[in-house]
């Protein structure tokens, strides 16, 4: 072996060696000479390029994890498009939904009711009302209780009489704020009987001065045995300018007819009672005819046992005693053929109280 400057037979390296063959033209595939130098090189050059290739696998993966889990929500290339095409759908619905025309809702709709969506919104004006004032509140209902009434402004009792019903009209629009509480929204009258009713989670009620409006916790889908309800009162007035004709005034429109009058008589909204034809129904004939017949201690003339049980349900028609006096017996009349006994005899000693003695003896002396 050639030893190299610098390099001694003792401790030859592989370099020296190396070099040593390629000076001496010595064949590396000689086994003898150096085949498993060669062998040590081409080692060392493949645990090289499988390190690269760990390496580029380790910064491959590092990247596609930062772009899947690192970026999350803030990758628009992907949820952009979908939120955009979501988000166009509810805008392509309510374009397609028609507008609410409140007045024509309010105009339409029947005093002392309750109504489901949709809503009406707090017009200025409609028919011959014209708006006032306005507040919201909320309330709370509770199971197996007592129905929860809506409050005037500021909390005192919402102010409903028995007088000039239809001068003033509230719209009261409502929702459960609880999804799941189902309400049943009452309007109650002066004499605490429920005029109208309806179970909602939602909706709006058109009553008069004359009525009060309330909820009542119905069910629950969820543990609640509670709800809130938000409401928002509208308060209008009867104007006098409300969309009156050329020249004349303003006639009052016709509000209800009172199931409790036997006249067929409708309230107007003038407060007033008219006779209205509407109202002479038959059902209005048929209660007048019921409390003719039932109302007394006996059926009056003309009255029939069918119609007795059809009327007041009883199964014997009640008869008044017979109170006619009875006849005068007649007194007997002196017959000349039988002439009256004559006067007993008083007896002797019998005085004649109007005798007078001395008036006689003077009457005697005188003639």
């Amino acid at each position: 072996m050639k030893v190299l400057p610098g390099c001694n037979e003792v401790e030859a390296s592989d370099y020296c060696a190396f070099v040593t063959f390629q000076e001496q033209n010595i064949s590396p595939g000689n086994p003898f000479t150096g085949g498993g130098t060669r062998r040590r090189a081409t080692t060392g050059l493949a645990r090289l390029i499988i390190a690269l290739l760990v390496v580029l696998i380790v910064v491959v993966a590092t990247v596609g994890a930062w772009l899947i889990w690192g970026r999350g929500g803030d990758d628009d290339s992907v949820t952009g498009p979908v939120a955009a095409s979501s988000s166009a759908v509810p805008e392509t619905e309510s374009e397609a939904q028609p507008e609410i025309d409140s007045v024509a809702l309010l105009e339409n709709a029947q005093v002392d009711s309750v109504n489901p969506a949709p809503v009406p919104e707090s017009v200025e004006a409609w028919g011959d009302y014209v708006k006032n004032r306005s507040w919201n509140g909320m309330l709370r209902v509770f199971e197996h209780a007592e129905a929860s009434p809506v409050t005037e402004e500021g909390g005192s009792q919402f102010r409903n009489t028995m007088n000039h019903c239809g001068e003033v009209m509230y719209l009261v629009t409502f929702r459960s704020v609880n999804e799941n509480v189902l309400l049943d929204a009452q309007l109650l009258d002066a004499a605490k009987s429920v005029r109208a009713h309806a179970e909602l989670h939602d909706g709006w009620m058109l009553g008069t001065n004359c009525e009060l409006p309330q909820f009542v916790f119905v069910s629950s889908t969820d543990t609640s045995n509670l709800g809130d309800v938000a409401y928002d009162v509208t308060e209008y007035r009867q104007s006098s300018v409300a969309a009156p004709a050329a020249g004349t005034a303003a006639e009052p429109t016709f509000v209800a007819c009172d199931d409790g009058m036997l006249t067929a008589k409708g309230r107007y909204s003038d407060g007033s009672w008219r006779d209205t034809p509407e109202c002479d129904t038959e059902q209005h004939r048929r209660a007048v005819r019921a409390e003719a017949v039932c109302g007394g201690p006996y059926p009056p003339a003309g009255a029939t046992q069918a119609e007795y049980a059809a009327l007041c349900g009883g199964s014997s028609m009640p008869m008044p005693l017979d109170t006619t006096p009875a006849a005068p017996v007649p007194s007997p009349v002196p017959s000349p053929v039988n002439p009256p006994a004559p006067a007993p005899d008083p007896g002797p000693g019998f005085t004649d109280p109007g005798y007078d003695p001395e008036g006689d003896t003077a009457r005697g002396e005188s003639e």
